[in-house]
């Protein structure tokens, strides 16, 4: 018969130590956001709900609040993977032929990247994005442009949003939208300070004093100084208009930046038409 086993004070270090490692690796590990654009997001879930998974980043204690079309899945802690937004397949059922393809080109709504809070940024997307198609529509005349309202119909038709139209691939988004050509577009527009400039000018009210003998009367350099000033305050913008146009093939035709003569918010215009000129569709391609 065997002697008992005799636990030894080492064992139970050992045993200790186990139990801390183990214990260690579990509270390391951390539940994963797995978004809709491709980035992931390590932290904890601490909520979830029919809008929004609420989200606290790993080493703080904000909370975020997440909304549930942006994020693929969430892969927890535990192993466990929940599908939160199943990814869409726009390609899988072709809207058109090549042929009926052919010649017909989609503006996107723009991207509108600004550090400045007074600009309206979600109004001016569509706006700059009308102003595109109505920009091919005069200086392309070999192209059928698609009407913006029929195009972001279909966007919203098919749950592609702003969030998630990056990751749809340019090809798909062609025949998806029965086009040949995608425009992509963005304006940029960087709030760099302000700078104040103005002038002060001093004016002088001569009095006019009489001689002792009465006889005349003499200005002297005498009176009293008025002076008044004005200055203006003007915002100075860095601002750029990109531009990309892909076919249904996914193959990139046209990919320019351009800046306005003037960083103006509302600058683009200009910009747009030159884009549009220096296409492969306009009368200054080379």
């Amino acid at each position: 018969m065997k002697p008992p086993y005799k636990i030894t004070r080492a064992t139970i270090i050992l045993l200790l130590f186990i139990g801390i490692t183990i214990n260690s690796y579990t509270q390391d590990k951390s539940d994963v956001l797995h978004m809709l654009n491709g980035e992931t997001k390590s932290g904890k879930v601490v909520g979830i709900s029919d809008d929004v998974v609420k989200f606290k980043y790993t080493g703080e204690d904000l909370e975020y609040e997440i909304k549930r079309p942006e994020i693929e899945k969430i892969v927890f802690a535990s192993g466990r993977t929940e599908i939160i937004t199943e990814a869409q397949s726009v390609a899988a059922t072709p809207a058109a032929s090549a042929a009926d393809r052919k010649n017909k080109i989609a503006v996107l709504p723009f991207d509108y990247v600004t550090n400045d809070p007074s600009n309206m940024a979600d109004a001016m997307k569509t706006q700059i994005q009308a102003y595109c198609a109505g920009s091919f529509s005069k200086q392309a005349a070999i192209l059928t442009v698609q009407d913006p309202m029929t195009t972001n119909s279909l966007l919203a038709k098919n749950n592609i949003t702003s969030e998630n139209i990056k990751v749809t691939p340019p090809k798909d988004l062609a025949v998806m939208l029965g086009v040949e050509y995608v425009v992509y577009g963005s304006f940029n527009v960087m709030n760099e300070g302000a700078t104040t400039s103005g002038s002060t000018v001093t004016t002088y009210k001569n009095k006019e004093e009489k001689n002792n003998d009465n006889s005349k009367r003499d200005t002297k350099s005498k009176g009293t100084a008025f002076t008044s000033g004005s200055s203006n305050t003007y915002i100075d913008y860095e601002t750029h208009v990109d531009m990309t146009i892909y076919d249904d093939q996914g193959k990139n035709i046209y990919s320019d930046s351009r800046r306005p003569f003037f960083g103006d918010p509302e600058g683009y215009k200009g910009s747009i038409d030159n884009h549009v000129k220096h296409s492969p569709f306009g009368s200054k391609h080379k």
